[in-house]
């Protein structure tokens, strides 16, 4: 956890025909269609000379079925702090296409001393959930977003065991679980099971479970909540705690998550994790805070098998306290392209808001001011629009020379197609043929650049062809949706 390019998409988005365009701005497509040396234009019709990305619709893999992002340290600044809070969420749970939330169970003065010796009977009354003010924001917020996004899904983590179970007696700066405490698995089922409890006494259940962040990090360093712990003390952690809530909630009449790991900093680490926890645990999980690669997503993928690998915690701007607006946001999408080639199934951005200036959140929040979407925002819209429940689809490339394989994803349902396509190079792509592998019958082109955020460039329907020639502008990024004929 830290605080601190032209693209083409294939989708049927007869819905969407509107969306952030103006009729002057379609108009102006429409008429620059018989003025193929321009190379502003989003598309160009009759020539084609800039090489070829063709889909491999034979081929489909895996379907992306979770997309979202969490509340970490700033669920205030969206509920209590900015002015706009109605639009904001509006923003977030209803104009994005996601369908889980991230939330944290914090350890930090909720129970500091043991509430008793005997894991098996809890005793409310010493645990204290009111101690930090995000504990009870992020309640306030996914109730929030459940208003506007009914079927949202809750998907939690811990941060660290509580400071009695700690060996360094704290919950912050690392450590590890301290096992030779009475009982410890236990002991930290217990008070995984009181969050729990007190999630399902404000209405809220928890669909998915993590029990440990960014195992793999030596975080004696660092100033927020943490824990470290080696994969053969994960593994007794999932199998002893695991085992011990498998039967304490359903007894208790609280729903049993599916438990989610290893949830590490590295992507390239998770495989030091997963044959060990794999017999515990039902989805694999990652960050991509370091070893972000096609590759490397592949190498997890492949151990994670049928239970699926998910990106569960990045930003975009990380690593920089003023990073550039656009290259964040064209690294954004490079992001999505590392995971979902390397066959990941879902990714979650960090938080939905943040008021520091790296990007952390996908709005702005600054306290007592408006929230602001960014263009991280429009990228992670423009990407994720449509995207669940369509099929990973490879692609290949051929002559093209200002943008590779790894700047480009393609997706599929039955009934809809999406290309994207990240173009880093000063210079435009121009009139590059996209082969959809099928006929298409209309097509809409979207695009975030430096003066424009998932604008509208270009729509026709009645296509009634396999292939389209379309232009990628230099440091853009552009999403072809397309509905199959």
């Amino acid at each position: 956890m830290k605080k601190l390019h032209y693209i083409a998409v294939l989708a049927g988005v007869s819905a969407m025909f509107g969306l952030a365009c103006s009729k002057s701005a379609i108009d102006r497509a429409l008429t620059d269609i018989d003025k193929p040396d321009k190379q502003q234009t989003g598309i160009a019709a009759n020539i084609e000379t800039g090489g070829k990305i063709t889909l491999d619709l034979n081929n489909p893999r895996q379907t992306i079925d979770l997309l979202g992002a969490g509340c970490y340290f700033y669920s205030g600044h969206i509920v209590n702090g900015i002015t706009n809070y109605n639009t904001a969420a509006n923003w977030l749970w209803q104009d994005l296409g996601v369908n889980v939330f991230r939330i944290v169970l914090r350890a930090g003065g909720v129970e500091d001393v043991n509430d008793n010796t005997d894991p098996n009977v809890t005793d409310f009354s010493k645990f204290n959930f009111s101690v930090n003010s995000n504990l009870v924001d992020q309640i306030t917020a996914v109730k929030k977003a459940r208003l506007l996004n009914p079927g949202i899904k809750i998907w939690a983590i811990i941060l660290s065991p509580p400071k009695f179970l700690k060996t360094n007696n704290d919950v912050n700066h690392g450590g590890t679980l301290n096992t030779s405490v009475s009982n410890a698995y236990a002991e930290f089922g217990e008070h995984i099971y009181a969050h729990l409890q007190h999630l399902k006494d404000n209405g809220l259940q928890v669909d998915y479970l993590s029990l440990m962040n960014e195992p793999d990090q030596n975080a004696d360093n660092t100033g927020y909540e943490s824990a470290t712990f080696t994969p053969s003390v994960a593994q007794a952690v999932y199998n002893q705690t695991g085992s011990w809530l498998k039967t304490k909630l359903p007894a208790a009449g609280v729903v049993m998550p599916q438990l989610t790991a290893p949830d590490c900093i590295d992507v390239t680490h998770t495989v030091n994790y997963a044959s060990l926890l794999n017999p515990y645990i039902d989805k694999f999980t990652t960050h991509q805070y370091g070893g972000s690669s096609a590759a490397n997503f592949t190498a997890a993928s492949n151990l994670a098998g049928n239970k699926g690998l998910y990106m569960t915690e990045w930003h975009t701007g990380f690593g920089s306290t003023a990073p550039d607006e656009l290259v964040s946001a064209l690294d954004l999408v490079n992001k999505f392209h590392d995971a979902f080639r390397g066959g990941a199934r879902g990714w979650l951005y960090f938080e939905w808001g943040n008021p520091e200036s790296n990007f952390g959140g996908l709005l702005y929040t600054p306290w007592g001011q408006d929230a602001v979407r960014k263009k991280n925002y429009y990228s992670y819209k423009q990407f994720t629009d449509s995207l669940l429940r369509k099929r990973y689809i490879p692609t290949t490339l051929d002559s093209i020379v200002n943008f590779g394989a790894d700047n480009v994803t393609a997706f599929m349902d039955n009934n809809r197609g999406m290309v994207n396509v990240v173009n880093w190079n000063t210079y435009a792509q121009n009139r590059v043929r996209i082969n959809f592998g099928r006929n298409i019958s209309s097509i809409r082109i979207y695009r975030t650049s430096a003066t424009e955020n998932q604008a509208l460039v270009w729509t026709q329907d009645n296509v009634n062809l396999n292939y389209y020639l379309v232009e990628f502008p230099g440091k853009s990024f552009t999403t072809i949706q397309v509905i199959w004929q």
